[in-house]
């Protein structure tokens, strides 16, 4: 414990110091208490109560450690670390110390003393493994991937969630505190005979034997209890708590019973078309059916399977797990492509790595499922790690393709091993992808060794022409420390999702609160000043508002990704109070960093308010808000209705009500609208380019195959269309029309036709 306090993440009573103390105080307890008890040959009571002494103990002297590293290093949450660490460890030592009371007393019996001393230890690592095998068959064997460990505590089961919610920890913990009772009433009707064996001997207080009786029944019914109080679920329970299913051609997909059925069908047949697609891509046959588990929200996945923002997928059961996320889903295609790899994936885990996966190879697992589905953005993988490149933030091949993958910021992980996984699939083609995950080292694959492959890969990506924004935005983006590198990450990230909580009902004090305690943790975080000042302007303090967002504006430390926001900010500060000048000076400056074409388009309907006074009040309601407070839908949806209602020759109302019904899932009214928008001039190009690609995905959504070739044809023919824009758009043609593109895009911004 103290070797490992030195590390980051376990400098102080927190999640990862208790899961670490939870993997070697209990084991140790055990051992210890074994041996003591197998030497000695105790008195049944006297054991267990040297076992309990052994783990209260060895568990604060564990603590103490943490304590000491928190007041080096500064602590992050000592009193909410400290009660997880008690509750997970410290009680595990507990338990640990009566099963190493148990362990020495069957060791006991064991004449020779080498031996007698070999099944001590062996007996006492008996326990803590078995319920490590447990967790890890429930993990093999259903949905789950959190656990809850008598000996351990609490495992969240993924990395990439920082916000650990371990509440079902205390109602276990009353499950363990059963158990122990019960074991302490046994043990004081045993004693040792005349001949040193076990024997009971009854105690006269039959109301003792009740207790025992009554806590017996309590430890039993927390386990078999245990998917009532969300200590694990089976594939049974979380398809009982979701309560539909529908299935498509080769997609079974279990949903909340409260989602609309039509959705839940669209959602299958997306599912279906990601199959066919990426089995041309992989030239490969998949699985003949997947199971995909769909959730209400990231709180009812967290509950149910453990996963609460991360998205999840099970290659060996041909499972995937998502919340969701509208149409086309964002990630759907990226989980699939790991059950398609599964196919020829190594081992019981059918994934990418060494020793047939057991040590698996993340860069690799996840690298395919980028090249396979890349998220639509403003760049291609290949085009962001040129910009890496550039910046010098490109990390090394063989750091990436090995576990110093989980090391890097996530988005720098994920997006250059999709690119250089897409580069080895263009150059040596689908089955040396396939070989490769399957096992095969790529050097021998390829006939060329690493060095080499990496050189070419550089190479490759320096053909490749970025703009200045795109350095700029990647730099935003990618120019983070991971995971491992931050400071409280856990308790920051809690402090940041509060406010937002506390910004969305309107609690702009409590949000300022809660984020001055985030600076108070991470002062570095320029982030939260620029959501201080927001929240100032919203409680109606708008000279603090605008002071802050000039004092981090002039900070030229700061990076510039942040004092663009605190300029945009700036500009609606000055657009809400009709300085329209001033918001169309700081909006245009903002534009010229940045190739994010949301981010652009946004920007450019500021402006068109800043310009057009009929436009203003509808786009400050939508996107601004005013002094008293922020942005309001239903406001904006009965300002955009009313302008819509008198502009014959604009657009614009109608697209943003359209995206208003799209976001909705209300596809019909969506395409209603957004016919009226192109029906119409639209001054704006961004905004012409985005209504036909939202008239794409709502034609796709509804089944229409002539509207979506005709939207198609005109939005991938806008020279200011991105590469990986229009890949996308292609994609979803194809998928949700079952047809190739009818035809040939023309290249965009330096980047090559797909």
């Amino acid at each position: 414990m103290g070797a490992v306090g030195f590390l980051p993440l376990f400098d102080g009573p927190g999640y990862e110091s208790a899961l670490a103390a939870g993997l070697l105080v209990p084991s140790l307890v055990a051992i210890t208490t074994a041996l003591e008890v197998s030497a000695v040959r105790a008195q049944p009571f006297d054991a267990f109560c040297r076992g309990i002494a052994n783990g209260a103990l060895l568990a604060l002297a564990a603590w103490l450690v943490t304590m000491l590293h928190g007041l080096r290093a500064g602590f992050c949450d000592a009193i909410g670390g400290s009660t997880l660490f008690a509750l997970g460890p410290g009680a595990g030592a507990l338990i640990a110390g009566a099963w190493g009371a148990i362990a020495g007393e069957i060791a006991g019996n064991v004449t020779r003393i080498r031996r007698r001393r070999a099944a001590a230890i062996l007996l006492a690592l008996a326990a803590p493994i078995a319920a490590v095998t447990a967790s890890i068959t429930r993990f093999y064997s259903s949905p789950m991937i959190f656990a809850y460990d008598p000996f351990v505590g609490y495992f969240s089961g993924t990395l990439y969630d920082t916000i650990i919610d371990a509440s079902g920890l205390a109602t276990y913990r009353v499950g363990s505190a059963a158990t122990l009772l019960t074991a302490l009433i046994l043990v004081l009707h045993l004693g040792h005979d005349d001949r040193g064996r076990l024997a009971f001997r009854p105690l006269g207080r039959p109301g003792i034997l009740v207790i025992g009786a009554f806590a017996m029944a309590a430890s039993v019914g927390s386990i078999v209890s245990g998917y009532r109080l969300g200590h694990w679920h089976t594939p049974a329970t979380i398809a009982a708590e979701l309560g539909a299913r529908v299935s498509g051609a080769r997609c079974d997909v279990v949903y909340p019973r409260g989602m609309p059925l039509e959705d839940a069908q669209r959602f299958a047949r997306e599912c279906d078309t990601h199959l066919a697609q990426q089995e041309a891509w992989l030239e490969t046959q998949g699985p003949p059916r997947i199971t995909a588990y769909l959730f209400a929200d990231a709180h009812q996945k967290a509950t149910l399977m453990g996963a609460a923002d991360t998205y999840i997928a099970k290659p060996w059961r041909r499972e995937v797990y998502l919340q969701a996320g509208g149409y086309p889903h964002p990630v759907l295609g990226h989980e699939i492509a790991h059950v398609m790899a599964g196919s020829f994936g190594e081992g019981p885990f059918r994934i990418a790595g060494r020793f047939g996966g057991f040590l698996p190879n993340p860069g690799l697992i996840e690298g395919i499922a980028v090249a396979v589905s890349p998220h639509e953005g403003a760049l291609t993988p290949r085009e962001w790690a040129k910009a890496m490149k550039d910046l010098g933030l490109l990390p090394p091949l063989s750091r990436l393709f090995a576990l110093g993958f989980l090391g890097e910021n996530s988005s720098v992980a994920y997006t250059a091993s999709g690119a250089f996984v897409g580069f080895v699939k263009e150059r040596f083609g689908a089955a040396a992808v396939r070989e490769w995950y399957g096992g095969r080292e790529l050097g021998e694959i390829t006939g060329k060794p690493w060095a080499d492959m990496e050189r070419a890969f550089l190479d490759d990506l320096d053909k490749v022409t970025l703009p200045d924004a795109a350095r700029a935005q990647a730099k935003a983006r990618f120019e983070r420390p991971g995971l491992f590198g931050r400071r409280c990450p856990h308790v920051v990230d809690a402090c940041r999702k509060m406010a937002e909580e506390q910004r969305a009902r309107g609690d702009e004090e409590g949000a300022i609160e809660s984020y001055r305690a985030l600076l108070a943790l991470d002062p570095g975080d320029p982030s939260a000043r620029v959501a201080i000042a927001r929240s100032l302007v919203r409680a109606g303090r708008p000279a603090e508002g605008r002071a802050e967002l000039e004092a981090v504006l002039a900070e030229e430390r700061f990076p510039r990704h942040v004092r663009d926001r605190a300029l945009e900010e700036l500009g609606d500060i000055a657009l809400a109070e009709g300085d329209s000048e001033r918001a169309i000076v700081h909006y245009r400056e903002v534009m010229s960093r940045t190739v994010d074409e949301d981010q652009l388009r946004t920007l450019e309907v500021k402006i068109e308010g800043a310009r057009e006074p009929r436009a203003r009040p509808a786009i400050l309601a939508l996107l601004i808000g005013d002094k008293d407070r922020g942005p309001d839908k239903v406001r904006a949806a009965e300002l955009l209705g009313a302008w819509a209602a008198t502009s014959e020759d604009e657009g614009l109302p109608d697209y943003l009500l359209a995206r208003h019904y799209a976001s909705a899932g209300d596809f019909e009214r969506a395409a209603a609208r957004l016919d009226l928008a192109l029906g119409q001039p639209l001054a704006i190009g961004r905004v012409a380019a985005e209504a036909e690609r939202l008239r794409l995905v709502s034609a796709c959504a509804l089944g229409d195959a002539s509207t979506a070739e005709r939207m198609l044809a005109a939005y991938t023919r806008r020279p200011e269309v991105s590469t990986a824009r229009r890949e996308a758009a292609l994609s979803l043609y194809a998928r949700c029309t079952g047809a190739k593109p009818p035809i040939a895009p023309a290249a965009a911004d330096g980047g090559a036709n797909p």
